[in-house]
Formats: C-alpha cells, sequence, structure tokens
C-alpha cells in the first residue's frame, strides 16, 4: 500500500511538472508582441541653376557664369559642387572667380562645400559668378571648351551648419 501511494504520488508529481513545462513551452511559442514603427523616408533632390548668358570667351575678358544649388527635394540638405574643364588648355589660362565666404575653397577630393544646410525650396548663394581669361591666352586655347559643374548633396538630419564635411564622410564609413 505504501509503495502504491509512493507510485501515485510520483505519477501525480511528473504529471504536474510534465503539464508546468507544456504550458511554459506553449507559452513561449505562440506569445507574440507587436510594435508597429512608422518610418518615412526623405527624399533628397537638387538641382543646379546657371546664368550664363554670353560663352564666348575673349582673351583678357571675362564671362558671366553664376552657379547655385537649388534643394528641390522634401529634406534639408547639404551641397558640395565640383568645377571641371574640358580643356586644359583653357583651364590653364582661366581664372574662376569663387565665392569663398558661403562656399569652401576646393578641397582634396575636389570638391567646394556649401557652408550651411540648404532649406527645401531654397537656393545656395552662388559658389562662382564669373570666369575670368587671362591677357596671353590664344583663341586656339579657348576654341570648344566647356565648365562642368557636378553636384552632390546629403541629409543633414542630425547635423548642424558647419557640419558639411561630417555629413558626406558619414556616406562611406
Amino acid at each position: 500500500m505504501k509503495r502504491k501511494k509512493r507510485v501515485m504520488g510520483f505519477l501525480v508529481a511528473a504529471v504536474f511538472v510534465g503539464v508546468l513545462l507544456c504550458t511554459g513551452i506553449y507559452a513561449y511559442l505562440t506569445g507574440q508582441a507587436e510594435r508597429v514603427n512608422q518610418l518615412s523616408m526623405g527624399e533628397n533632390v537638387i538641382e543646379t541653376e546657371e546664368e550664363f548668358p554670353d560663352p564666348d570667351p575673349k582673351p583678357g575678358g571675362s564671362v558671366k557664369k553664376v552657379v547655385k544649388i537649388k534643394n528641390t527635394g522634401d529634406v534639408p540638405c547639404f551641397v558640395r559642387t565640383q568645377v571641371l574643364f574640358s580643356n586644359g588648355e583653357a583651364e590653364a589660362v582661366s581664372t574662376i572667380d569663387f565665392n569663398t565666404e558661403d562656399w569652401t575653397e576646393r578641397q582634396e577630393d575636389g570638391y567646394h562645400y556649401y557652408k550651411y544646410i540648404l532649406p527645401v525650396g531654397e537656393s545656395s548663394t552662388a559658389l562662382m559668378t564669373a570666369i575670368k581669361i587671362a591677357d596671353n591666352a590664344h583663341l586656339e586655347d579657348l576654341k570648344d571648351f566647356q565648365v562642368i559643374v557636378y553636384s552632390e548633396s546629403v541629409q543633414s538630419e542630425g547635423y548642424q551648419d558647419g557640419d558639411f564635411l561630417k555629413a558626406f564622410e558619414s556616406l562611406t564609413d
């Protein structure tokens, strides 16, 4: 009789432990927590605005070329611009009048950086206003050359005015 009670107690305890284990496993496998995160994407778009009325350079003259960048996206951004000549001879006899108050000097990477956050719908101040041609330039050096303006932008979220280099460096980290 004692043996039957002992076996019965053991069986009851085993069933109890089994039920606890099964309900714990079932709760673990079927338990759910839901969290809805909303993610919105900003569109970072810029346009180059150029005023280039008289592209006929003459030795000793100056050609008006005003270059601004406009933020046409829906988020504020930082901007950098590269200015290149298509003709090495023309570059050698030309000097560009850059705005170094609002833009940086040309950096090691070849870009000029706008020093401020460019708000949505706004245009930067002019990066350049004119190309001056040396007096000793030859007309052959000036034939069919182009000044190529290439710009890039990065969202300014999380950065302050003046953090333009950090913002662009974050693209390569």
